[in-house]
C-alpha cells in the first residue's frame, strides 16, 4: 500500500469514524428534548390554560352583551333619541358603565347622539368603523352583532320602538392587554404543539436528515481536501522515489523538480544538493583516477625515453666526428643528419621534462602573496602582445603558490596567444576580482574558441586542440587550481574566443 493510499485511508476514516456516535448522540437528545416537552403533563397544561382563556374571554363576551342589551332597552337612551334632551344625557352619563369600555348611541339615521369612554385607549379597530357603516347603510336592520379581536369586544344593539328602530348603540370593550396577549400566545402555542405532536415522528426524521444533509457535503469537502493534499505531499516523494531509482541506474545528472516551499520541497532540494555533491565529487574521483593512470604513463615514458636519448646523441655525434674520408657531400649529410638528430632529441628532451613534471607535480609551497602583483609580473613578458589588465584593488593577500600559479598564468597566456594566430589584432585580457571569499582571476582571448563538443574533456591529459603539443598544459592547470582548492571552468565560442574562469579560495 502506497503512502498516498494510507493517508487517504486514514482521513476517510477520520472523517466517516464520528458520524454513528454523533447520530446517536444527536438522536438521543432530540429524543429526550421531545420527552421533555412533548409529556402528558405539558399537554394538559396547555389545554387547562387554553380552556381557561377562552372560558374568562367568554364570560366579558357575556357581560358586555348584557350590559348592551340593557342599555338599548333602557327608558334613558329612548328619551334620549326622541328628544335629545340635556337632561336625558345627564341622566345617562349617571349611570354605572362598564370599566374600560366606550358608549355610542347612534339615532335612526346613524348620526351621533351620544359617546362616552372610559377605556385608557381611544384608538378603537377597524371593525368598529366597519360596523358603524353597515349600520348607515342598512338603517332598518334589526339584530345584535357582536365583533372582536384579540383586544377588543364589540357589541352591538338596536333600540327598540314599536314598528320600527329608533337609534343603536354601540358598546366597545377593551380587553387587558397582559390579558389579550397570554390568551393570543396559549392559543398559538397549544396550537403549535400539537401539530407537533402529530408530526413528532417526521420532526425527529426531518432533523435527523438535515443533519445528514449538513453533514455530508461537510465529509465530502473533508475527503476532497485529504486527497488533494495527500497528492501534494505524496506526489514530490514519488518523484523523489523515482529520482533515486533513476541516480542509482547510473543517471547522475537527473534532477527531482522542487514543486513547494515546505518541508518537502526542502527535502527534494537536499536530495538535488546530496546528487550534485555526489556527482561532483565522482566526477574528482575520476579525474583523480585518470590522473594517476595518465602520471604512471608519464613516468614510465619519461624513463624508457630519456635513457636512449643520450647514447643516440653520442652516437651521432661520433659518426660525424669520426668520419676521416674526402667524400664532401657524404661529410656534409652527416653534419645536416647529426643536426636533426640533435634537434630531435631536444625535443624529446623537453618532452620528456613535461612527462616528468606532470608525473611529479611536487606539493604546493604556499606563502602569503598579492595575485595582482603576480599578474602585473607576467603581463611584462608580453609587452609587445595585445595585452591588456584589469586588477581590482580590493583583491586581499592570500596564501598560494607563487611559482605554480604564475605556470598557470603563462600556461593561459600561451594558449591564448596561439588561439589568436590566425587573427590579426586579437585582444587578451586579463583581470582580476574580490568575489564573496575567492580570488577570481579570468583570461579572455579573441581566438578561434572551443567546439561546444571538446570542451568538456579540454582539460583532460593528452588532450589538445592544437597541432603541436601533448595535450599536458590544460591538464597541469587544473592539477594546480585543484590543489590549490579552488575551481577553473571555460565559457567559449566558435570564432569569438574563449574565457577561462580561476576562483581560489582565501583560505585552504
Amino acid at each position: 500500500m502506497t503512502i498516498r493510499t494510507k493517508l487517504i485511508a486514514t482521513l476517510l476514516l477520520i472523517a466517516l469514524l464520528p458520524i454513528a456516535p454523533i447520530y446517536f448522540l444527536v438522536k438521543g437528545l432530540l429524543h429526550k428534548s421531545q420527552d421533555i416537552g412533548f409529556n402528558q403533563n405539558v399537554e394538559l397544561a396547555l389545554e387547562h390554560a387554553t380552556e381557561i382563556s377562552r372560558e374568562l374571554y367568554s364570560t366579558y363576551k357575556n357581560e358586555t352583551l348584557d350590559f348592551t342589551r340593557q342599555l338599548a332597552e333602557s327608558e334613558i337612551v329612548s328619551k334620549l333619541i326622541l328628544d335629545k334632551a340635556n337632561d336625558a344625557s345627564k341622566n345617562l352619563q349617571a349611570l354605572s358603565f362598564m370599566k374600560q369600555c366606550k358608549v355610542d348611541v347612534f339615532d335612526q339615521s346613524g348620526d351621533l347622539v351620544f359617546s362616552f369612554s372610559d377605556a385608557p385607549d381611544h384608538s378603537f379597530p377597524p371593525l368598529y368603523q366597519a360596523t358603524l357603516k353597515s349600520l348607515r347603510d342598512k338603517p332598518e336592520a334589526d339584530f345584535i352583532t357582536i365583533g372582536d379581536d384579540p383586544g377588543h369586544i364589540l357589541v352591538f344593539a338596536p333600540i327598540p320602538q314599536s314598528n320600527s328602530r329608533r337609534g343603536f348603540v354601540i358598546v366597545t370593550r377593551v380587553i387587558d392587554e397582559k390579558f389579550a396577549r397570554g390568551f393570543q400566545q396559549v392559543v398559538t402555542v397549544n396550537q403549535m404543539f400539537k401539530t407537533l405532536g402529530f408530526l413528532e415522528e417526521e420532526v425527529a426524521r426531518g432533523f435527523l436528515l438535515s443533519f445528514f444533509a449538513i453533514y455530508a457535503p461537510i465529509a465530502a469537502l473533508s475527503i476532497g481536501l485529504g486527497v488533494y493534499f495527500s497528492r501534494k505531499i505524496t506526489t514530490p516523494l514519488l518523484l523523489l522515489v523515482n529520482g533515486t531509482k533513476k541516480v542509482a541506474e547510473g543517471n547522475w545528472d537527473h534532477r527531482v523538480a522542487v514543486t513547494s516551499n515546505d518541508e518537502v520541497g526542502e527535502l527534494v532540494a537536499a536530495f538535488n544538493n546530496m546528487i550534485a555533491t555526489l556527482k561532483e565529487k565522482q566526477d574528482q574521483v575520476i579525474a583523480l583516477e585518470k590522473m594517476a593512470v595518465w602520471r604512471e604513463i608519464a613516468r614510465v615514458l619519461a624513463h624508457e625515453i630519456k635513457n636512449p636519448l643520450t647514447p643516440i646523441q653520442l652516437t651521432v655525434q661520433q659518426m660525424k666526428d669520426k668520419y676521416s674520408g674526402n667524400d664532401e657531400a657524404y661529410r656534409k649529410l652527416l653534419v645536416e643528419c647529426n643536426e636533426i638528430v640533435s634537434d630531435e632529441i631536444e625535443s624529446l628532451r623537453t618532452l620528456v621534462r613535461e612527462f616528468s613534471e606532470f608525473a611529479r607535480m611536487p606539493k604546493l609551497n604556499l606563502a602569503l602573496g598579492n595575485l595582482n602583483e603576480l599578474v602585473e609580473e607576467v603581463s611584462k613578458l608580453y609587452a609587445n602582445r595585445h595585452l591588456q589588465i584589469a586588477i581590482d584593488l580590493s583583491l586581499p593577500e592570500f596564501n598560494f603558490d607563487y611559482e605554480k600559479m604564475r605556470r598557470v598564468l603563462i600556461n593561459l597566456i600561451e594558449n591564448g596567444i596561439d588561439s589568436m594566430k590566425e587573427k590579426v589584432g586579437g585582444l587578451l585580457q586579463i583581470q582580476t576580482k574580490n568575489e564573496n571569499g575567492f580570488a577570481a582571476l579570468q583570461v579572455t582571448d579573441e581566438g578561434s574558441g572551443i567546439p561546444p563538443e571538446l570542451q568538456s574533456k579540454i582539460f583532460e591529459p593528452y588532450f589538445s586542440t592544437k597541432k603541436t603539443g601533448m595535450g599536458l598544459g590544460l591538464a597541469i592547470v587544473k592539477r594546480i587550481v585543484d590543489e590549490h582548492g579552488g575551481r577553473i571552468s571555460l565559457n567559449s565560442e566558435e570564432g569569438k574566443g574563449t574565457t577561462f574562469f580561476i576562483h581560489l579560495p582565501f583560505v585552504i
